[in-house]
């Protein structure tokens, strides 16, 4: 039995392969890409408040640190000048309290934005005892409040939470 040849010249041959190559182009169907869409989307629901919860708690205990800082500072101002501090100006004679504009140079103690612009920070010096509030408006939950007493020598910081707004420490 002869076998006939195919030409692969034909106009016919050249055709079916043109389709054959069109139809077997790599790609997704709409399907998969539906899909594809949806997993991403799911994980997303499920990690993008988990990273977000973490990004404000970082930022938050950043600002503690700061904070800490700066109860240490003014105990150590008190302690080298035996006199207690009027300003955010006198605390740098001490330890620079940073800002977005470098050092805080105020001559009180009224609001400044620490570094990274995340919190304003406020110390209400009452005799002995200075209180240190740190807000956030993004987050208004997530403040702290700190207070160091020059008198006895206590001091504490509290932090808020997602759902409660720190409370103010027993420094008394």
């Amino acid at each position: 039995m002869k076998t006939k040849k195919r030409s692969t010249n034909s106009k016919y041959y050249l055709a079916k392969q043109a389709i054959r190559l069109k139809s077997s182009e790599d790609g997704f169907t709409l399907s998969e890409v539906m899909v594809a869409i949806v997993i991403v989307g799911i994980l997303s629901s499920v990690a993008l408040p988990n990273y977000l919860n973490q990004v404000n708690r970082s930022r938050q205990n950043e600002a503690a640190s700061t904070i800490s800082q700066i109860q240490t500072t003014i105990a150590s101002y008190a302690d080298e000048f035996g006199v207690l501090p009027d300003s955010w100006a006198e605390l740098n004679d001490t330890s620079a309290v940073m800002t977005d504009d470098g050092p805080a140079t105020k001559d009180n103690f009224q609001a400044i934005t620490l570094s990274g612009g995340y919190y304003d920070v406020k110390i209400e010096p009452v005799g002995n005892l200075f209180t240190i509030t740190a807000t956030r408006d993004e987050a208004p939950n997530l403040n702290i409040v700190a207070c160091v007493n020059l008198t006895n020598g206590a001091s504490g910081i509290n932090k808020g939470t997602k759902t409660a707004s720190a409370s103010a420490p027993n420094c008394g």
